[in-house]
């Protein structure tokens, strides 16, 4: 006899009893299984927050590393219109008095007019002179005055000229302007016909006019002329570069340069503001709380260990100065309690950016030796790509993948626990079933035997 449906034979829920059993194997390993996939996930989530935290202190160091960025100058030259400026950390505070003669200007030349740009002049050569360089292009017959500018603008061998057609009331010309400002970058044209044709008539003997003389700037600085090829004058004041933008010598500006004391402050403030926040996260990720009995995800791992360490090891550092001299951290105001926190002392830090910036600049950016480059340096090897959180990323990836596979093997092994539970389970049916049915058999052929009393 066969069953069409479990536990009709013996009279018990087959299905509820396989998945009991299922369940009782399957729920612990599965808890398991849940309890690992989110510890790695936290532990991804913090090695992202210490690798975000990090590039934020490295933001902060950026300002502190490069000598130029640190040791900052206040420029001004007040409501000027004939000059501005800009200092580096080699100027020197002071005031200075400066009168603008004249603005540098590029040479310009023009051919002879013509009715209009689409008219051809003649084939030939034209050679062109830019300061102490030279070139020259080939002229068809063909050429329009638009096609002859863009040839000579097209030229790879070209130094530094531009070509362009100007119309005006008078007609179309060419104007050939020098790229750049001064004397030193005049220009001169020299023009050679092919046979029968006019394009000297254009350039040579007296037909280039000069439409704009080229000319140097002048700029007096407490009464000293300086002269330079450029409207921007660098190396007349160490470390400030000027750049004139009107001419009138009637006319004074003043400029003055100072030390930029407050943004000196405000960058070596954010360092240790940086620095803290990046130590409460170290601390905070790998931290244990006692009462919840709950552990940080990154709680005892060298990751945290290895970087706080390094980390307090630079801070505490003397660097040696350009003087012989050395200086650290607490030598400016910086200073470092039990817990590894900084702290600054206003008082000695004004002082000794107004007193001492050099040393100032030495501690934190001296090259591969300064606290800032260091602790750069430090951090690089952590954030950058192949660093050290990138390999950790990377175990997290390869855990979370064997993880995955592990379900699945599991997930399977369940199937085939619940495939063979329900087959013996079954077979138990169909033996419980055919029993009842001999049972059920028996009792039929004594209860028809003579003499037999039914109950």
């Amino acid at each position: 006899m066969a069953l069409t449906s479990t536990g009709i034979g013996s009279g018990l829920d087959i299905t509820n009893i396989v998945k009991v059993l299922v369940d009782s194997e399957k729920t612990p390993k599965e808890a398991r299984f849940n309890q690992t996939e989110s510890t790695i996930k936290a532990k991804v989530s913090a090695i992202g927050t210490l690798k975000s935290n990090l590039s934020s202190f490295q933001d902060a160091l950026e300002k502190l590393k490069d000598g130029a960025s640190l040791n900052q100058r206040t420029v001004s030259t007040g409501d000027s219109e004939y000059v501005s400026a800009t200092a580096s950390k080699d100027a020197q505070s002071g005031t200075y008095n400066i009168e603008v003669e004249q603005l540098a200007k590029p040479h310009k030349v023009g051919g002879t007019f013509t009715s209009d740009g689409s008219q051809t002049v003649g084939g030939g050569r034209i050679d062109l002179n830019v300061g102490s360089e030279s070139f020259g292009v080939d002229i068809d017959a063909t050429d329009s005055l638009d096609a002859i500018a863009k040839k000579v603008n097209d030229s790879t061998d070209n130094p530094g000229v531009t070509a362009t057609v100007i119309t005006s009331d008078s007609g179309s010309r060419l104007v050939f302007s020098s790229d750049t400002t001064g004397t030193d970058s005049q220009i001169s044209i020299n023009a050679t016909d092919s046979a029968g044709t006019g394009l000297s008539d254009m350039f040579n003997g007296g037909n280039l006019t000069e439409i704009q003389a080229a000319q140097n700037s002048i700029v007096h600085i407490d009464g000293q002329k300086v002269t330079s090829q450029t409207n921007t004058v660098s190396g007349a004041i160490t470390g400030v570069t000027l750049d004139l933008t009107k001419a009138d010598i009637n006319e004074s500006s003043t400029l003055s340069i100072t030390l930029d004391e407050e943004g000196v402050k405000e960058n070596v403030q954010g360092f240790v503001d940086s620095y803290n926040t990046l130590m409460d996260s170290m601390k905070k990720l790998s931290s244990y709380d006692a009462d919840k009995n709950e552990s940080a995800a990154l709680q005892g791992d060298s990751i945290i260990r290895s970087l706080e360490g390094q980390l307090r090891g630079i801070i505490s550092t003397r660097v040696d100065n350009d003087d012989g001299s050395s200086s650290a951290l607490y030598d400016i105001g910086i200073k470092t309690d039990r817990y590894g926190k900084l702290s600054i002392d206003d008082d000695k830090l004004d002082k000794t950016i107004a007193n001492d910036m050099g040393h100032v600049e030495s501690l934190f950016s001296s090259d591969k030796t300064g606290v800032a480059v260091r602790l750069d340096d430090l951090a690089n090897t952590y954030v950058k790509t192949g660093g050290v959180i990138a390999g950790r990323e990377n175990t997290y990836t390869r855990e979370t993948s064997r993880l995955e596979d592990q379900r699945e093997t599991f997930a399977l092994r369940m199937e085939q626990l619940e495939s063979r539970l329900t087959k013996q389970y079954n077979a138990m049916d169909l033996v419980v079933a055919n029993l009842n049915q001999q049972s059920s058999g028996l009792m039929d052929r004594i209860n028809s035997l003579p003499g037999v009393i039914k109950q």
